[in-house]
Order: C-alpha cells, then structure tokens, then sequence
C-alpha cells in the first residue's frame, strides 16, 4: 500500500452547517457541490473538482476551546489577496515564518473554534506590505 503526498478532504462536525459554509466560501473561496445521499445531513465544499471539506450536521454545538486536532492546512498562491480579504471581512488571523523554510504560514479560526492555515512560499511576501504581514484581529 502506498499513501499519496496529498490529502483527500477534512471531516468536520457542526450545528451551523449554513454559517460554515459562508465562513469558507468567504475566507477560502470554496463552494458547495454535490455531495453523496447519505443519511445524516450535511455539505461538501470544493476548490474546483476536489471537495476538500466534508461538513456533517450535528444536533448539539460544538466550539473546539481545547482540539484534539490541533490545526488543518493547505497551500496557497497570492498572499497579498488572501490577507487582504481576511481583513475586508474582519477575520483575525496570524502571521508566522517557518524557520529555515521561509514559508509563511497564515492561521485563522472557523466559527466552531478550528484552527487553519494557509501556507504560502517566502516569495509571495514581495511587495506585500508590512501591514498586512502583521497579526489582525477583527474589532
């Protein structure tokens, strides 16, 4: 058995499928599609043909204050664009530099508490300014 070097989706519960879905599709652009018919409800989101996250309505509320998982992560491309639009929507993220790597990794949190990242290559941060490189948090 072989496993690919890449992730197939994230499974994530919640009460508020509706809130969750609008979070991701204004943070990172993804949109619902078509999902399986199965018998809990629920919503898979997509970047073009892949659905990345799994969205699986539960009946009690769930805010992850303490996660088992600590954080889920993808690869980006525009850093400028993607910070500039947490901040339009007043999302508060953090900025962190991977030593050694120059990667920079974008942290942000999701309605019911899950920590995600966005990683970016040290080049994107060119002509980025200063501002926008520095952590946000929303008023």
């Amino acid at each position: 058995m072989q496993i690919s070097a890449s992730l197939n989706h994230i499974n994530l519960q919640t009460h508020d499928v509706e809130r969750m879905v609008e979070f991701y599709r204004d943070t990172l652009g993804f949109e619902p599609g078509y999902r399986p018919p199965f018998d809990s409800p629920g919503c898979w989101l997509y970047q073009g043909e892949n659905a990345l996250i799994h969205l699986v309505k539960t009946e009690r509320e769930y805010l992850n204050k303490e996660p088992k998982l600590n954080h889920f992560a993808f690869s980006g491309i525009g850093l400028g664009d993607y910070l500039a639009k947490l901040r339009d929507q007043k999302t508060t993220y953090s900025v962190f530099i991977t030593p050694e790597l120059h990667m920079y990794q974008i942290t942000a949190v999701d309605p019911d508490g899950n920590l995600f990242e966005v990683l970016f290559n040290g080049e994107e941060a060119n002509g980025v300014s200063a501002d926008l490189l520095s952590n946000y948090s929303a008023v």
